[in-house]
């Protein structure tokens, strides 16, 4: 953390007004041995050490930090938040549900002006919810297209036609995973959840364009270029040649480059793709790595709050982020340090930046709770179109039911 920031940041404390936290003037006591404790992700908590003695050293409060599974924060911090931990992290597709529980307030405007300053324009979406932001982010998380450079060169990767023509592309359609290829419906102009993701009623796939999707994924069957995978396969066909590109997450790099060699591992981000009459820019979900503040366990102690936003502060600082990008390979939310050199001559860290720097490429997951329905349903449809069950003539009923059911769900 830079000297300036530090000079700042424990300048202020904070009040309490109407459950909001505002800034005031009143100093952290420094002498306080108040106890902050502190939820990292699995495998984190040894990446975190330097940058919480910092904390730990300049604030006067101690920190506790324990593993904690990211997907399971929303759950836990809503069971019993006075038994949670003051700073956690989070996926930001969980924000919209703690901010409606009660769970967690707007940030003080100190912090919320910082964080737009320095963060991306999506990577800044991931942390808002109706128009206030509400976490700190620190990391974008974006598929991306790997593919073997043998088979396949750098042009041909820009189109998907190019790359089903020349060679092979692999995805799952027979049981379709909604988060790999709803996307889709969003590339043709439609939307999820509205604009913004944040309309329980805004779903209109049930259009002309919805249906164009439904049909471009139907006529995969006949696609010479194009192989069902499964995530059992993906790897060993990936591996044996049977396909020679394919779409899957950061998680998915290191076991890409096992299978076929470092060397013949290209990367690159979503091709463009021909649905109906049109050619368009592919999209996937962005997610984006949080930390925020759970104000119940310090029981109103506004010293105790304040450094809890401090410390989430430093744990999303520059230093901090350029520290996380060279552990664990988390892609940073911050424009400076994506400008790093380290960060731009690292390919996929390079590529997933390319992918969410902007709406063109990348949808930010919607926050709302009614996803769950949306995961099955949709994904429902989606298979049974490539399966067969349902009629090219009742395209347009099922995905007006589907943008109605997610409409009415709770």
């Amino acid at each position: 953390m830079k000297s300036w920031q530090k000079v700042a940041l424990f300048g202020a404390s904070l009040s309490l007004i109407g459950g909001v936290a505002v800034t005031s003037t009143t100093e952290v006591n420094a002498a306080s041995k108040d106890t902050i404790k502190l939820w990292v992700p699995t495998g984190a908590k040894k990446s975190y050490q330097k940058i919480v003695k910092e904390f730990e050293k300049d604030s006067g409060f101690k920190v506790k930090v324990v593993e904690s599974e990211d997907p399971k924060a929303q759950e836990k911090i809503k069971k019993d938040p006075s038994a949670a931990a003051d700073v956690f992290s989070l996926p930001h597709d969980q924000l919209g549900q703690l901010v409606e529980s009660g769970a967690i307030q707007a940030l003080p405007k100190k912090y919320a002006k910082e964080i737009k300053k320095e963060s991306t324009e999506q990577a800044l979406a991931g942390a808002q919810y109706k128009g206030k932001t509400y976490a700190f982010p620190f990391g974008i998380e974006s598929q991306v297209l790997y593919y073997n450079k043998e088979k396949l060169s750098e042009e041909q990767v820009k189109s998907y036609e190019s790359i089903t023509d020349n060679a092979t592309f692999g995805a799952n359609l027979k049981e379709v995973n909604a988060y790999h290829i709803a996307p889709l419906f969003m590339s043709v102009g439609n939307t999820l959840f509205g604009k913004d993701g944040e309309d329980v009623k805004g779903t209109n796939w049930g259009n002309e364009a919805g249906v164009s999707v439904l049909k471009w994924i139907a006529s995969q069957k006949d696609n010479k270029g194009f192989v069902n995978v499964d995530a059992n396969n993906t790897m060993s066909k990936f591996g044996d040649g049977s396909i020679a590109a394919f779409e899957s997450g950061p998680w998915d790099y290191e076991t890409a480059k096992e299978s076929i060699g470092e060397d013949k591992l290209g990367i690159a981000a979503y091709p463009t793709i021909k649905i109906g009459d049109k050619d368009v820019q592919q999209k996937a979900f962005l997610g984006v790595k949080l930390y925020a503040v759970n104000q119940a366990p310090a029981k109103g102690n506004a010293e105790r709050i304040a450094a809890s936003y401090q410390l989430a502060s430093y744990l999303t600082s520059e230093d901090s982020q350029e520290n996380q990008f060279e552990k664990r390979s988390i892609v940073p939310s911050n424009k400076d340090v994506q400008e790093s050199d380290d960060v731009q001559n690292d390919q996929l860290a390079k590529t997933v930046i390319t992918m969410g720097s902007s709406d063109k490429y990348t949808v930010v997951m919607p926050k709302l709770s009614q996803m769950t329905a949306f995961w099955t349903e949709s994904a429902a449809i989606l298979s049974d179109t490539y399966n067969g069950k349902i009629k090219e003539a009742d395209y347009l009923k099922k995905l007006k039911q589907l943008d109605k059911d997610l409409a009415d769900s709770k």
